[in-house]
């Protein structure tokens, strides 16, 4: 009877504990995302990926680096050269409903990779501001 109460202590006990890890390290995780700069919620769209996958989108000096939501690694998971990346597309969705992500569709490095980024408005207005301050190359 004893051994069976400290049995069942011991599973609540990890029952408990790992969840609470891991939302431990994913709170951890995010401030580390968001610590060096700006950083917005998005979800992103590969070619030849086919489904849409939530995360977060942080603007470095020279890169856009995508973190996927799931996961506890400080590693992005995609990056992009800012200065490869042109936007091609967008749609707005509804005007009535500002709650709508708005859709973009960027074209990445020489390729022309496509890429499409869905978020909020203003997040949208933040990213084309970082895209269009960065340092302009010029070749004769």
């Amino acid at each position: 009877m004893k051994q069976d109460l400290v049995l069942i202590d011991w599973i609540l006990i990890v029952a408990v504990l790992i969840p609470a890890l891991y939302v431990g390290a994913q709170a951890t995780r995010r401030m580390a995302i968001r610590r060096p700069g700006g950083a917005v919620e998005c979800s992103l769209l590969q070619d030849g990926d086919g489904r849409w996958r939530r995360g977060v989108a942080a603007y470095r000096t020279d890169q856009l680096y995508w973190f996927s939501s799931r996961g506890v690694g400080l590693r992005p998971d995609a990056a992009f050269d800012r200065r490869g990346m042109q936007l091609v597309a967008r749609h707005d969705g509804d005007d009535a409903d500002t709650s709508q992500p708005v859709v973009v569709r960027f074209e990445t490095g020489a390729d022309g990779e496509p890429v499409w980024l869905a978020m909020s408005s203003d997040a949208l207005t933040g990213m084309l501001a970082w895209l269009e301050a960065g340092p302009q190359y010029w070749f004769n």
